[in-house]
């Protein structure tokens, strides 16, 4: 049986689901990808509802094949944004996770995946095996160890510890600057802020906070202590910290360059240490 792309069209989706099932031996890939691509050229509603149709009536296996041939270089040589491609696609269905998962690693592949997207489908990785752990799989976790592995930490730690990229000196609460993460004071708790911006609280000081994006360069970072037209990046010099206003901070980046390490171990290797002395 060959369904041709017009016929489905003029029928309408409810009868062109029916015979899916029925067809799916025959040609009916084809014309599922090119209705695909139509949705994303349409409304996002749309595209909402008819992914949310194909979850309900095709097998794991068919949605996936589908949403891996997706000519995604033609919708963006066509003009399609990649950002507005991305927020089209945000997970709400299994085809439509599918699609997603297809088009990050298409961006992946091509090499166009910038920090904005990269920091998107980062965040919204954690939000999915956060709020729906019943949609994690072995394809989900693939994505995520992807992600650069700052970004994963970024995201995922309880804790992190903050390294000056030149002078391998950590900060600590206070802005006090350490020669090694060896207190508590030298780690800092990840809470939630807004948009790509992570508030960071230092673990014995409440007090003593900055913020990290996630739009990292190259798994380095920059600490900025508000988020306003006043923002200054923290920076060091010759073993001195201080504060530098954001149009200068980014003449002077190795001053102003931070990486981040996992510290979630630090409270029970230095109760460790405490016991054993």
């Amino acid at each position: 049986m060959v369904v041709h792309i017009p016929v489905i069209l003029l029928l309408g989706l409810s009868t062109f689901l029916s015979p899916v099932q029925a067809a799916i031996k025959g040609d009916i890939y084809g014309p599922l990808i090119e209705i695909v691509v139509i949705h994303l050229n349409g409304s996002h509603l749309g595209l909402d509802n008819w992914t949310k149709e194909i979850s309900l009536t095709l097998e794991n296996k068919q949605q996936q094949r589908v949403a891996w041939n997706i000519p995604w270089s033609d919708l963006l040589k066509e003009g399609k944004p990649s950002l507005e491609l991305q927020h089209q696609l945000k997970p709400g269905n299994s085809f439509k996770l599918k699609l997603w998962m297809s088009f990050y690693w298409y961006l992946r592949r091509s090499q166009l995946l910038n920090g904005n997207l990269l920091s998107n489908f980062a965040l919204e990785l954690v939000k999915l095996q956060r709020n729906q752990p019943e949609l994690w799989n072995t394809d989900l976790q693939n994505m995520w160890q992807s992600l650069p592995r700052s970004l994963r930490i970024l995201l995922k730690s309880r804790t992190i510890c903050l390294q000056h990229k030149k002078e391998m000196l950590y900060v600590a609460a206070k802005n006090q600057l350490e020669l090694g993460a060896n207190s508590n004071c030298s780690m800092w708790v990840v809470k939630e802020s807004e948009g790509h911006w992570l508030r960071l609280v230092n673990f014995c000081d409440e007090k003593s906070s900055f913020f990290i994006s996630t739009l990292s360069h190259e798994g380095l970072f920059g600490l900025i202590n508000v988020l306003n037209n006043k923002t200054r990046h923290f920076c060091v010099l010759n073993g001195l910290s201080f504060f530098e206003e954001d149009s200068e901070a980014s003449k002077m980046e190795s001053r102003c360059h931070w990486q981040i390490n996992d510290c979630s171990f630090l409270p029970v290797l230095l109760s460790k240490l405490i016991v054993n002395y």
